[in-house]
């Protein structure tokens, strides 16, 4: 549907294709001030509020800027199912969690989240065989089932990522690596990749095989690409979806010695990508981000939690040795940029709570009391990122 959503206000002599314009940008005036809630309900009312509520130039007019993240999931893994905690990113701010439990898919064996995308989640069915993948809106509590790729892949998947920026387009893709079960000369596996349009609802599957050391399961979208991150010394890659293109990503700077990486943080926030590196016992560390042409990663933020350490004292673990370093148990839930500089932060996960800690200006508070008696250094999450929510009126 074309949108003008600038129409002037006809003049009385307009002829009706004018007045009907004129009806439809003061329409979509009026739906851009309504809470996202009532938005919600009124994509029900008829195809053509669907049609206009969904349009990116609507998104834009009610918010210029991509909407911030406001809440973090945290997975609880049961037996047979997910549970999830919520956590806003103000501790004063009451959001109702959109759900506890993944439940609205009536997959028999329960699903789980493998990534969220600027307000999507990408999730996937627990058990191994026949294994389904979603996409899931929570805010509208809607999911679309993906469809084969067409070829028996489910056993050899190697990781599942999503693509979707609400600003350029309602569609999303999906980029699937699998497998091929065959080894070059140097005994390197070999991959190959398939790539998912909601626009057309089919799979588009690239021939060529390729070699690479690299974690697809945690696949991140950021400035038009999927990014991963290399394995020990593997080089880190990223795929252009719309090309269809690799390439290599730059090295990071990593401290003398740290040639590995091993406890890490890869994200995207606000159109950018960051990664941390934590290591045993630092308390210091650098808040590392991607530059837009891909021409090398630099540090945008020093953080140093001696004074976070100094009030949460079940951040240490103990001494290396008695005279050595200490050693702190911690870890990054999310990094998250602010529509200001100074209003970007951390957070953090320790053993008994989760901390929001201002990267510019220093300061740190509580956010969250996690519940449950933790074991003595460990922490509830261990080796997790936080999915993000983002309110989102997408259609998937």
């Amino acid at each position: 549907m074309a949108l003008d959503l600038y129409s002037p206000t006809p003049a009385s002599n307009s002829n009706p294709a004018e007045i009907v314009a004129s009806i439809e940008h003061l329409l979509a005036k009026i739906l851009s001030l309504l809470p996202l809630r009532s938005l919600l309900r009124f994509k029900s009312v008829s195809k053509h509020w669907l049609s206009l509520i969904t349009n990116p130039i609507f998104t834009h007019l009610r918010n210029p800027n991509p909407n911030p993240p406001v809440a973090l999931f945290l997975p609880i893994a049961k037996r047979q199912s997910f549970d999830f905690e919520f956590i806003p990113f103000r501790a004063e701010q009451s959001i109702n969690p959109p759900f506890t439990r993944l439940d609205f898919t009536e997959d028999p064996s329960g699903i789980k989240i493998i990534q969220s995308c600027n307000g999507l989640l990408l999730c996937c069915s627990i058990s191994e065989p026949n294994r389904r993948f979603y996409v899931c809106n929570p805010t509208a509590k809607a999911f679309r089932e993906l469809p084969k790729p067409g070829i028996k892949v489910s056993n050899s998947i190697c990781g599942m990522s999503l693509a979707f920026n609400p600003v350029e387009s309602r569609y999303y893709n999906v980029v699937c690596v699998w497998s091929l079960g065959v080894e070059d000369r140097t005994n390197n596996a070999q991959f190959t990749i398939g790539v998912y349009s909601s626009r057309t609802d089919s799979w588009r599957l690239r021939g060529e095989g390729f070699t690479a050391l690299v974690n697809f399961e945690r696949g991140v979208f950021w400035n038009g690409a999927i990014n991963w991150m290399g394995v020990g010394n593997g080089e880190s890659l990223y795929f252009d979806v719309e090309r269809h293109v690799f390439d290599k990503m730059p090295m990071l700077p990593l401290p003398y010695g740290w040639n590995s990486r091993s406890n890490y943080y890869f994200d995207e926030s606000c159109d950018h990508l960051h990664f941390v590196e934590m290591r045993c016992p630092t308390i210091d560390f650098n808040v590392y981000e991607m530059k837009r042409d891909y021409s090398e990663w630099f540090v945008k933020y020093k953080v140093d939690l001696r004074p976070v350490v100094a009030a949460n004292r079940d951040m240490i673990l103990g001494r290396i040795n008695p005279i050595g370093w200490y050693t702190f148990v911690f870890s990054v839930l999310a990094v998250v940029r602010g529509e200001r500089e100074e209003d970007s932060f951390l957070v953090l996960q320790t053993p008994s709570r989760s901390i929001r800690y201002n990267l510019v200006c220093k300061t740190f508070e509580n956010l969250h009391e996690f519940e449950g008696n933790m074991v003595n250094g460990s922490l509830k999450y261990p080796s997790i990122n936080g999915f993000q929510y983002i309110e989102s009126l997408c259609c998937v």
